[in-house]
């Protein structure tokens, strides 16, 4: 059994913008040499979601539609207010309830996909995608391979 791991950092060009990760993925799997196991992608943030599905600009549209309905910016979120918040606090804190809250409706942090015969596995319109749900920045996202 072996393990490989590789950071990298994906940089989205606005707030609900949807970045393909699936050919980071293959290239993780790829260099990790492994023929048969588990691949795990992990973002180091909350504001953004990793998410496997098709890629698909309508449904894209759609998504960004539902979350803009479900957790829209100008909304009054308890994580906002600062005179009643009093974890997690650092200078200059921004009022991003809605992306974290978006987060949690939408997905996940970390995805794992199989490894078979030395490439990730995944349906004929899957693809691995993250979306910004805050402002756009430098996102950190790990690759871990582990296999045969």
């Amino acid at each position: 059994m072996k393990s490989f791991s590789v950071t990298t950092t994906v940089e989205p060009p606005a707030r609900l913008a949807f970045v393909d990760l699936t050919d980071d993925l293959w290239r993780a799997v790829k260099d990790s040499g492994a023929t048969d196991g588990l691949a795990l992608a992990f973002v180091l943030h909350t504001t953004c979601s990793l998410v496997i599905n098709e890629w698909e600009e309508g449904l894209q549209e759609d998504l960004k539609r539902k979350l803009e309905g479900i957790a829209p910016p100008g909304n009054s979120y308890a994580h906002d207010d600062l005179r009643r918040r009093t974890q997690n606090l650092v200078q200059d804190e921004r009022r991003n309830g809605h992306s974290h809250l978006a987060q949690m409706l939408v997905g996940a942090t970390s995805q794992t996909i199989p490894v078979q015969g030395g490439e990730p596995v995944l349906g004929k319109w899957q693809r691995l995608f993250m979306i910004e749900l805050d402002e756009p920045k430098p996102r950190s996202v790990i690759w871990q391979v582990i296999g045969i």
